[in-house]
This record gives structure tokens, sequence and C-alpha cells, in this order.
């Protein structure tokens, strides 16, 4: 009973925001500095997102986890950073917390095919380095070929139920890049995944362990490098729904270019393809 208080209390439960959804099945509970890179990202608008540090002051995630239900930019003193840490309670010496002061969301993004699903958060102060549990990440730079053995790390409950309890720890499920022609022959994406999109994990006709609701913008690292930001396919493990990640490599220009800036989007902002 205590634990789950204390993650109520993590999220704010007593200002009126609400609890997080589950967030991943299966896999291993990861070790402090496992996943240096990876973050969680607490938004009223939706529930929870992850996210990977690119640099001491950027975090790269989806582009819906920074666009509310009417698809418009939401205000960044809505985000809150939470990195170093693998436990979301009772919060860690090794935790450092920040809020964010930009957002910069690619302009191509499409709501509807999910393609350009990128944004990177402008922190209000850098991370504290070098430490032992934060790092930012490796990003890939060469093609990802299919069968290579890559790892998703992210917070989540055991199941899907809806009553299933958060496990504050994070944990990691193993995931091997799928063939992109077998991902489109998958019944849930139907030819949805394309160039700029990686898939990865379950490809069964059965269900299996995976990620749930809230781990939207959390990073897919192949050899301990960032290869893919999670899009869709979240699912918790449903049968031919894998998950299909944007391919960070297809984007390292536009994401240095976003370090320099120093205009930012205004407010209420939308995609284009609306």
């Amino acid at each position: 009973m205590r634990l789950i208080l204390a993650v109520l209390a993590v999220f704010g439960l007593a200002s009126g925001e609400l609890v997080p959804d589950a967030r991943l099945i299966g896999g291993t509970n990861a070790v402090w500095g496992q996943f240096p890179a990876t973050v969680s990202i607490n938004t009223p608008f939706h529930l929870h997102c992850g996210g990977v540090i690119l640099h001491p002051s950027h975090v790269l995630t989806s582009a819906q986890c920074v666009l509310n239900n009417q698809n418009r930019l939401i205000d960044p003193y809505w985000l809150t950073i939470v990195a170093g840490d693998v436990a979301l309670a009772p919060v860690g010496a090794r935790r450092q917390t920040r809020r964010v002061s930009q957002i910069f969301v690619h302009p191509e993004f499409n709501v509807f095919t999910r393609e350009h699903d990128l944004a990177v958060l402008r922190l209000d102060r850098p991370f504290e380095t070098p430490s032992n549990t934060l790092n930012w990440a490796r990003r890939r730079t060469r093609v990802t070929p299919p069968g290579e053995q890559c790892q998703f790390a992210g917070w989540g409950a055991a199941s899907n139920a809806a009553n299933a309890p958060v496990n504050v720890l994070q944990r990691f499920l193993p995931m091997n890049i799928n063939d992109r022609d077998l991902c489109n022959q998958a019944t849930m994406h139907a030819g949805r995944v394309r160039d700029g999109m990686i898939c990865a994990g379950n490809t069964a006709a059965s269900n299996n362990a995976a990620p749930c609701n809230g781990n939207l913008g959390t990073g897919l690292f192949c050899n301990r490098e960032l290869v893919g930001i999670l899009s869709f396919g979240v699912n918790c493990g449903v049968a031919n729904n894998p998950p299909v990640f944007t391919q960070v490599r297809n984007y390292n220009r536009w994401i240095d270019q976003q370090f320099g800036r120093t205009d930012g989007l205004p407010p209420n902002w939308t995609p284009g393809h609306l």
C-alpha cells in the first residue's frame, strides 16, 4: 500500500494530475546506469511519455508527446523531465529533474501517418555531468539491418489490465529489428511503415511482451546507440501489431540544427498536415 501511495505522490495526484496508465509489460528490471540517456517525461496531456538525452540541454521525444488533444503545441511549462533514476518512487539521490524552456517539433510531422514524429526539448538548465547514472546518447548514423538485437527501456505495469499497479522500476525488453516489408504485412499496419521508420519486436500471431500506452517517445537502442523513437504500435503486445519507431539516423542533421535555434514555435502551433 505504501508503494502505491508513493507512486501517486510522484505524479502529483494531489494537484489534480492523472495517474499514468500501463506502459510496459514483461521485460527485466534495469540497473543503475544501464540506460543513462533514458528519461521520463511527465505531462498532464498524455499522462506520461519517454525521451532520450541528446545533449546536456536537450532531450529527444515524439512530436505526439508535445501536442494536446486538438494537436496544438502545449506550453513547455507543463513538461517535467526526470533523469538519472531507475525508480519513479522513491526519489533517488542521483535523480536530476528539469523543466522545458522551448519545444522544437519537426516541421513536417504528419499526425495521420506519424511521419517525422520527432520533437527536441530544450531544458531550463543543463544536466549536471559527469554522472554515473546520466549521460547523453550516441546516435546511430549507419543502416540498422533486419535481425539486429536491440533493447527498449521504459517504465510501466506488469500487464495491460486497467487496474494493474504501475511498476515504479525501469524495465527493458529485447527487440529484434524487423524487415520493413514484413511489418507492412502485419494486420494492424497495412503499409504504414515508411522509409523514415523502423520496426522492431513482436510480429507473431499471438500476444507477447511489448510497450504499452505511455511509452511514446522512448528510445530503442542497438549496441548502445540510439536507433529509434517510439511512434506507434503501442499495444501491450497485441498480435500482428509490432512497435514502430522514427528512425533517428534519418534526422541527425535536423536534430543538430535545433541545438542552436533561438526562435521558438508560437503558442498553439499546429502541424501543417491537418
